[in-house]
Formats: C-alpha cells, sequence, structure tokens
C-alpha cells in the first residue's frame, strides 16, 4: 500500500500539470473555466443494496468530479453485490470518483479497493485543487502511521495549490474544539465516545490543524468536508478563527427532502465556492 500511495502523491503533487489531462471526468466538456463538483454522503437506505431514490435521478455528467463521503448503502462491502450497484450508480473506478470510507462501507476494505482501484487513503490533485481522502474509520478517529505520514508528505510541500481538499466521514474536528464540540450532538450523526462508529477522542488539532492554518497563512485554502451527517441535521458549515473551512452534507432516508453539497470552481479566477443543493435540483 506504501508504494501505490507515494506513487500517487508523485503523479498528484509532482506531475500536477500532466494528472488533470490523463484522468477521465463525469462532465462531458472539461474545458470549460467554471467547474463544478458534487459532494454526496450518508446515502444509505435501511437494507442493501439501494441508496435514497433522488440519488437515482441525478444527472452525473454536469459534475467535473464525484466525492462521495461514505455510509452509501447500508452495508456497502458486504458483497459483491452490493459493491456492483454501487459501482452502476456512482461508477466508482472512474478517477474522478473520490470515496471517503465510512463505519457502514467497512465490511470488506480489501472488496473497495477491487472495485475503486483505490487505497483506503491517498492524495491527488485536478484543476489546480489538491484532494486528500481519508480514512477516519481507522485508528479510532486518529490520522496517524501511514496516513499522517501522507498527510505530512502532502503538506509539506504543497505550493502549487489554491485549495486543499479532505474528504472524510466521521466530523473528527467537532472533538476539541472550543466552539463546536458541545453543538456535536446536534450535528454529527454519530456522538462524541468510544464506539466503533463514534467520533473518538483523537489527535486532529495536536497533529493536522497547526499545519492546515500553516497553509491557510501561504494563501493555499483549506476546506475539510465531511459526511457522517444526515440524521439530525443535512447541512453544515463553520469557518474557524484561522480561516480553516470546516462542512459537513448528508442525507437521511427519513427525509422528504435531501441534500447534496455542489462546490463551483472558478479555473481563472481560481476561486472556490459552494451551495447546499435539494437532490431534485442537482
Amino acid at each position: 500500500m506504501q508504494k501505490l500511495i507515494l506513487g500517487l502523491i508523485l503523479l498528484g503533487i509532482i506531475g500536477c500539470s500532466d494528472s488533470s489531462k490523463k484522468q477521465a471526468s463525469h462532465k462531458s466538456d472539461s474545458n470549460n473555466n467554471a467547474l463544478q463538483y458534487l459532494f454526496l454522503a450518508h446515502t444509505r437506505m435501511e437494507a442493501n443494496p439501494k441508496v435514497i431514490t433522488s440519488i437515482y435521478n441525478i444527472d452525473f455528467s454536469k459534475y467535473e468530479m464525484l466525492w462521495l463521503g461514505g455510509d452509501m448503502a447500508q452495508l456497502s462491502s458486504e458483497s459483491t453485490e452490493v459493491l456492483e450497484h454501487l459501482n452502476g450508480t456512482f461508477e466508482l473506478k472512474n478517477p474522478n470518483t473520490l470515496w471517503a470510507l465510512g463505519n457502514h462501507d467497512y465490511s470488506d476494505t480489501a472488496l473497495v479497493q477491487k472495485f475503486t482501484d483505490k487505497p483506503r487513503f491517498y492524495s491527488t490533485y485536478k484543476n489546480g485543487i489538491t484532494l486528500m481522502v481519508w480514512d477516519t474509520q481507522d485508528s479510532l478517529c486518529h490520522i496517524t502511521g501511514s496516513q499522517l505520514d501522507l498527510f505530512n508528505e502532502v503538506v509539506d510541500t504543497l505550493n502549487k495549490s489554491s485549495h486543499l481538499i479532505i474528504l472524510h466521514h466521521k466530523l473528527i474536528w467537532l472533538y476539541g474544539n472550543d466552539v463546536l464540540e458541545n453543538r456535536t450532538d446536534n450535528i454529527s450523526n454519530a456522538p462524541i465516545d468510544t464506539c466503533s462508529y463514534c467520533i473518538q477522542p483523537n489527535n486532529f488539532y495536536q497533529d493536522i490543524y497547526p499545519k492546515l492554518v500553516s497553509l491557510n497563512q501561504k494563501d493555499i485554502q483549506v476546506i475539510c468536508v465531511g459526511g457522517d451527517i444526515g440524521f439530525k441535521t443535512q447541512t453544515f458549515e463553520h469557518t474557524t478563527p484561522d480561516g480553516i473551512h470546516f462542512l459537513a452534507s448528508g442525507m437521511s432516508f427519513n427525509e422528504k427532502v435531501n441534500y447534496g453539497l455542489v462546490f463551483h470552481h472558478d479555473t481563472v479566477e481560481q476561486k472556490l465556492n459552494w451551495t447546499f443543493e435539494a437532490l431534485g435540483n442537482l
């Protein structure tokens, strides 16, 4: 896995001028200066393999990239049949489909990797943006080991990107935040606790956040996008005093109207904005 991760870093960071040309795209015309990226998460129903019905009506060709925030099916990797259904819906092997695994995706991570041709965590580059996919189910919500090594290597060498986008499932930045932690039970699907699906005490503010602030001070905008949300509220955004953006978007099968998160990218001005959109409008 380490060799694969390092290879992705080299392709995505060092050879960034070539990577966007080689990748396929959800969007048919990738020469447009105004691009859109779509983030969807917590699309699971109560039973496999279906996802929330409105997902099937989305025209994914409008979006340059598709970012998945985890818990896509009730047990996404329970079987080949479930992953085949998800692949038919989200084009999992498409280089522009990025999937940050959640606890409901974790039955067989090796099977997931077979369907995606991607490791559980990695970095890539497209259209002047560096994207990092995290596995927050690993290491009890800590970003540690090879995953921390990847983060440090990318961040310490990042200088050609206008933005760093970190895609993840659990809202690990709630824990330890003086403003947000006491709001966790009104935001996250999972509480702060020690269960396998919970937000566990972690090292985000010790090992990750200071380097994100350093990037922001170099005019690289940092956006963390989480997907373990939807049951209590479906949309969330917060900007820290240091200028780091925390976003979350997810769905509930009990709601009649669900939302996705659409990013609007002006590649000339290098500006990235976002809106929460009802699935019927996507």
